[in-house]
């Protein structure tokens, strides 16, 4: 990602995670464009679902990013604002961390979809955003199908939201334990199996202990899934 980063311009980042549109949007981003010297910048995230995140399978999110990212810049233009655009990590939040150090903008607005169809990664965006960094960011919801938008007031917290910290070698740790005890829970089951104990001492070991690793490794793969976005970033 790059462009000119000229001291004179004032310069404005959108973080586009739906298609730039609806009248508020537009207007909203008129009143912080300051003359004709202003650079726009549309970076247009590449969500995707956690299933494609958890397998690194971005093309579907890259392409509709793509898509996403060509009818914004057009749409701003058609609306008098001049913008230039680039597609993002798939995580929002290093998309914006990316833009600020490229970038270097006066303001940010945050185009999201709207509260009950955000995708995953949205959840949890702006409050960290605005913990992160200074400069004043506005949240935008859009609704591409509708056409609508509107400036949000006020955030609801999420408790479901994405942890963004990575802690990789912690939860590789903690996978490698949870292997190893599933792994330790079938050879016991087999060693009594070879030794020749049966009955209620056998079935309540495979029940409780070994199938309970296992459920416990699972449920543990899944946490992992759904909390933290992965750490590495996608080469655009």
């Amino acid at each position: 990602m790059s462009t000119s980063t000229a001291t004179h311009h004032r310069r404005l980042l959108v973080i586009a995670n739906e298609t730039c549109t609806g009248a508020e949007l537009f207007e909203t981003l008129r009143e912080r464009v300051d003359g004709a010297d202003a650079q726009v910048l549309v970076v247009a995230p590449a969500l995707t679902s956690r299933l494609r995140y958890w397998m690194s399978d971005e093309d579907t999110g890259v392409a509709a990013a793509g898509r996403r990212l060509t009818q914004s810049v057009e749409r701003c233009g058609a609306n008098g604002i001049v913008a230039t655009g680039a597609l993002g990590d798939a995580d929002p939040l290093q998309a914006l961390d990316d833009a600020m150090r490229t970038f270097d903008p006066h303001e940010v607005v945050i185009a999201t979809h709207p509260a009950g169809r955000s995708n995953w990664l949205e959840r949890g965006l702006l409050p960290q955003a605005r913990e992160r960094y200074t400069v004043p960011i506005t949240h935008v919801e859009v609704d591409a199908a509708s056409g609508d938008a509107h400036v949000v007031t006020s955030e609801t917290p999420d408790p479901i939201a994405p942890a963004r910290e990575a802690h990789t070698r912690r939860d590789l740790m903690l996978l490698l334990g949870a292997w190893i005890l599933a792994i330790g829970g079938s050879a016991i089951s087999a060693l009594l199996y070879a030794l020749g104990v049966d009955g209620w001492p056998l079935m309540s070991w495979v029940l409780v202990f070994d199938l309970g690793l296992k459920v416990a490794l699972v449920s543990l793969v899944w946490t992992l899934f759904q909390r933290r976005p992965r750490a590495d970033r996608l080469d655009l």
